[in-house]
């Protein structure tokens, strides 16, 4: 077939045997989450999907890729059953079954499954690693005693160093490394500095240019030694004057002992605090991602809990592998391995001992190291390792996809000619140092896959931009920058979008490796009339007015007493000026809310209008969807935000504020939980800049992984690309992956210097990779050779990383190349473009907003070798979200499987979850129909269970009464076909669609009867009678019974449906009635 793909055969291996355990080297835009949907089709097609499903776990590098893969895969499930001419939809009832969602959220599920006897926080509210608020909390109440020093090693560390220096390393230490860090005090006293080195430089001719700086710098280097020998009073390190290399490396050699010293000393502080903070943390509910990660590493360190969930038999398919950091990897395939192998053995070096990989069609990976561009949380080595495993057998096969549907010809053609060398052995930085003297250098730099085109990609062009040379050379290296921003918006004037081959200003995208260079690009750009949007800087949340606006509302309604709030409100959204609202407070002392009519008439119109809300802030029936969107409409926001702002960036962020308010509603929330979250949230930041068509994108080329468009320009290829050097103590990671803190840059010696280099170069040679991927019809490069000379400092450029001037040269001029009317509308797949994207700026969990307009560029998660139309995915609600009081969180733990909405406080205590979900996992493997024998042996299997849990006596006293019940009779009659966990994901509302699971749904053919039953743990409310019991469950779960009932309409058309809710703790069913 002419126009079979070249991997074709690996292609179709990964969809078809699911039961091999693969690694997939996939290249920039190959369709890896259409293969990944195509292999989930095969498993819920087979004869054990109803086995293999529910214990299948799709883990992606953020919520957005997981909701894509859940989408493609539904999608080409249901292309293979129409192929297939089959009309029953079991198999999308097994599909629903598995779980898509981020490595963080898969931890949590971990951790809320099986941590429950391990004392592990079930139900955390989640925050930022760097949740500056909660820090600061913590330091405040933190006593600040350290047993990790004695005494005298902790006076002689804070003699040197004020504690506040450790601070900020111990602040972003997760558990493993701060554990790692504790178990290497240093031993005995601090190490006194050098008396030989001294010597040295008291010993320097005083002469030349830097005489005086010599004298200056050996003075106070006398006076600091006396100070040190008297051990009293604090004692900065000391620094020489002046600049001169002699004396700048002497004084450091001077210092190094006692420079080691202090950094040890310093880890073992940090690490002490950092743990700590830990259990702050844990004791008031809150977890970093990182904990979540911890506590799954906790569950998995207790060797029983281990060995029981590898006989559950999970199966792990890893998305974006090489973001995935060690640990993260060590859950996903200690979980896969065989049962009994020995924890963390898995992969070794390949030696003549092998430990066991893991068990067959339970582990695969799809990544590639081509693109592994977060090395401050990932370890591109370790990834390596395990592809390395796969390819010489050890645990799976390794595949390779080369194809992609992305780049045009030409482009392929170009960076298939200049990569290699990039990626390849002649370069020094891509190897390491040797290990040990003699040993040979280790090659740590990924090897460069070749692209392959694939049979619909564009023709397409890879041009130069020829850059003019100025007559007067530019001072500084932002104004180079800027000359180059002048050029290019120059070109994009003259020639407009469509000549580059876009359909408007939004289907092109210029990309750079750093924010503050886009930043003079952008005023470049607006001083030359074009619009841009740049989509990387963050603004700040306080300083949005609309956030400020709902704030303030929230802040008020909540606590009408709260004066300064009600100034602000009164002021900024009711224009009332501020000698007025002072006059009226100087009056009346506060602002009279409950008696409006004691203020003046502008006053008292704005009170009256919030008085309603005020009064319903604590109305449990009030929905807080209905509530913001209230306040705004009495408020005229959307009016004074379409004033303030006419390009409606103002207007979507309050959709957005509105969006947020009906999604915790749903959750359970209401006003005073938003009012924390906004609170909590003041200091965080968004992106700003819109995607739109009349707008230019700008973007960091990080911020572009993941995301095409039809013009990429790349910019600043001449500059050098350097990392600031933190100040204070920092944690570096060694060869070796062993992690050790120094004290300051200068501590750390040459090899590493050069090592930490190496890899930074790197890393910048994969962010190139990135940046030259991105284009699917043309890829524009401004280029002059001697552009942007007499840099100073470090660092690299991508040009010297491309490392072939002439190659560049030799590139077709844009202008020789332009072609009006030749616009290509396809994206990888061969579709018309619908939607844009944005992916997340370098952050794991929180992504960039989307954007709903054409703006152009498109979220290659939707790529994939066979073109499949997908509608847009429709707003996801899960079933516990429409009870009308509380969430129902044994549901959101047991049943729904993204694991993302975590409520952000807890109104259930622990017992109650564990209890829950016991009860619904006996219920699920109950033998209904069965004999009675056989229903008693499941009882006391599921007693003993209950018996470790703590929850014995009232598991016995509640399974006698659903035995001794009417119910237990009804259910078990044999007029029923049963189906326990029934998955669901059918139409809710225009816009959304319900996806959860029915706890039991029974149906009689003969009579036409279908029966959905809900179980309910709920305990009875002190003084409650079990018909109030009854009657309050009944409203409590109505919403959520009836949609069970709308969807269970259409699995059995012309049924009658009856809805039950069953209340364990009175053995009695409720029927709910919906109207």
């Amino acid at each position: 077939m002419s126009d079979e793909l070249i991997d074709h055969e690996p292609r179709e291996r990964f969809r078809r045997e699911w039961r091999k355990n693969f690694a997939v080297s996939a290249n920039a835009g190959s369709g890896k989450t259409t293969a990944i949907s195509e292999r989930l089709a095969a498993m819920a097609l087979s004869d054990e999907a109803s086995a293999v499903l529910p214990k299948t776990a799709v883990v992606t590098f953020t919520k957005k890729a997981a909701q894509q893969i859940g989408q493609r895969a539904r999608a080409v499930l249901l292309r293979r059953l129409t192929e297939e001419g089959r009309s029953e939809l079991t198999a999308l009832d097994h599909l629903e079954r598995a779980f898509f969602g981020t490595i963080h959220s898969f931890c949590l599920l971990l951790a809320r499954r099986y941590g429950q006897t391990l004392g592990i926080n079930l139900n955390p509210a989640v925050i930022a690693a760097d949740d500056e608020r909660c820090w600061e909390e913590f330091l405040e109440q933190d006593v600040m005693t350290f047993s990790s020093l004695a005494p005298t090693q902790l006076d002689a560390f804070l003699r040197h160093v004020p504690l506040e220096a450790i601070f900020e390393l111990a602040k972003d230490l997760d558990a493993t490394t701060a554990r790692e860090l504790a178990k290497r005090c240093p031993a005995g006293a601090a190490r006194a500095p050098g008396e030989a080195v001294l010597r040295e430089i008291l010993d320097l001719p005083l002469k030349g240019i830097g005489k005086k700086n010599t004298e200056l710098s050996q003075a106070a280097a006398r006076v600091w030694w006396e100070k040190w020998r008297s051990g009293r009073g604090f004692l900065a390190l000391y620094k020489p004057a002046g600049s001169g290399a002699a004396l700048k490396e002497l004084s450091e050699r001077w210092m190094a002992p006692l420079k080691d010293w202090l950094a040890d000393a310093g880890a073992a502080l940090a690490a002490e605090l950092a743990e700590r903070y830990r259990l702050y943390r844990f004791d008031r509910g809150v977890q970093t991602y990182a904990d979540q990660v911890d506590a799954a590493l906790a569950v998995l360190r207790d060797r029983p809990t281990l060995e029981r969930i590898r006989a559950e038999g999970w199966r792990v398919i890893l998305d974006e592998a090489q973001d995935t950091d060690p640990q993260q990897f060590a859950v996903l395939v200690e979980i896969a391995r065989p049962v009994g192998a020995e924890p963390r053995a898995w992969p070794n070096a390949g030696g003549a001992l092998r430990a066991e990989g893991p068990r067959d069609g339970h582990f695969c990976m799809v990544g590639d190291g081509q693109q592994s561009i977060y090395g401050s949380r990932a370890d591109i080595r370790n990834f390596v390792r395990h592809l390395e495993a796969f390819g010489r057998g050890d645990g799976g096969e390794l595949l390779s996809f080369h194809v992609t549907f992305r780049a045009p010809h030409r482009v392929i053609e170009f960076l298939n000619a200049g990569l290699p060398a990039a990626f390849g052995e002649e370069r020094e930085y891509n190897w390491g140092l040797p290990v040990a003297e003699g040993a040979e250098k280790p090659y740590l730099q990924v090897r460069y896959e070749a692209l392959a085109a694939g049979p619909k990609n564009v023709e397409g062009r890879a041009g130069r931009l020829t850059l003019t040379l100025p007559e007067v050379a530019p001072k500084g290296v932002d104004a180079w920058m800027a000359e180059e921003a002048r050029q290019v918006a120059a070109f994009l004037l003259k020639h407009g979008p469509q000549a580059l081959g876009a359909r408007h200003w939004g289907e092109i995208c210029l990309l750079a490796p750093r924010n503050s260079w886009l930043i003079t690009v952008q005023k470049v750009f607006e001083a030359a009339g074009l619009k841009v949007a740049l989509q990387t800087r963050k603004n700040r949340n306080g300083d949005n007015p609309v956030y400020g606006w709902m704030a303030g509302l929230m802040a008020v309604v909540c606590d009408p007493e709260n004066a300064f709030e009600w100034f602000g409100v009164l002021r900024d959204i009711f224009a009332i000026s501020d000698a007025r609202l002072a006059d009226e407070l100087r009056e009346r002392g506060a602002f009279q809310w409950d008696a409006t009519e004691e203020h003046g008439a502008e006053v008292a119109a704005a009170l009256e209008k919030l008085r309603p809300w005020i009064l319903r802030a604590d109305d449990e029936g009030q929905p807080l969807g209905a509530m913001a969107r209230g306040l705004v409409d009495v408020c005229g926001l959307e009016e004074k935000a379409r004033a303030l702002d006419a390009s409606g960036g103002l207007a979507d962020e309050l959709a957005r504020l509105l969006a947020r308010a009906a999604e915790l509603g749903l959750e359970g929330a209401g006003a005073r939980e938003w009012l924390a979250e906004l609170l909590n949230e003041l200091d965080e930041g968004k992106p700003s800049g819109k995607a739109e068509e009349g707008a230019v994108n700008l973007l960091t080329a990080h911020s572009a992984k993941g995301l095409e468009w039809p013009v990429v320009i790349a910019l600043g290829l001449w500059r050098r690309i350097s990392s600031k050097e933190d100040a204070g103590l920092r944690l570096v990671r060694e060869d070796g992956g062993r992690m050790r803190v120094y004290f300051d840059g200068a501590s750390l010696s040459d090899e590493t210097k050069t090592s930490r280099e190496r890899e930074q170069w790197r890393e910048l040679t994969r962010l190139l990779y990135v940046t030259l991927t991105r284009p699917r019809q043309r890829l524009v490069l401004p280029w002059a050779e001697g552009f942007g000379p007499g840099q100073k400092g470090g660092g690299v450029s991508f040009a010297e990383l491309w490392g072939d001037d002439a190659g560049l040269a030799r590139l077709p001029e844009v202008a020789e190349t332009l072609k009006a009317g030749n616009v290509d509308t396809r994206d990888s797949d061969g579709d018309v473009v619908h939607d844009s994207g944005l992916a997340g700026d370098e952050a794991i969990e929180d992504e960039v907003e989307t954007s709903s307009s054409d703006s152009g560029a498109v979220d290659v998660g939707a790529i994939g070798d066979v073109a499949v139309e997908v509608a847009p995915m429709p707003r996801r609600v899960l079933p516990h979200q429409l009870a009308e009081k509380a969430a129902d969180r044994v549901r959101s733990i047991r049943h729904e499987s993204s694991g993302e909405l975590v409520a952000a406080t807890r109104t259930d205590g622990d017992e109650a979850i564990d209890y829950g979900l016991w009860w619904h996992e006996t219920m699920e493997f109950m033998p209904w129909g069965g004999a009675m024998e056989t229903v008693k042996a499941q009882v006391a299997a599921a007693l003993k269970t209950a018996e470790t849990l703590g929850f014995a006596e009232r598991g016995a006293r509640e399974l006698a009464l659903l035995l001794a019940s009417e119910g237990w009779r009804e259910l078990n009659d044999a007029r029923w076909t049963r189906q326990a966990e029934l998955a669901v994901f059918a139409p809710l509302e225009t816009d959304a669609w319900m996806d959860g699971v029915i706890d039991f749904v029974l149906h009689d053919s003969a009579a036409g009867m279908v029966w959905v039953l809900d179980w309910k743990t709920n305990r009875r409310r002190a003084l409650e009678q079990g018909e109030a019991m009854l009657a309050r469950l009944r409203e409590e779960y109505r919403p959520q019974l009836g949609a069970y009932g709308r969807a269970v309409r259409d699995f059995f058309p012309g049924c009658a449906v009856k809805l039950l809710v069953y209340a364990s703790g009175l053995g009695e069913w409720t029927e709910v009635v919906v109207d």
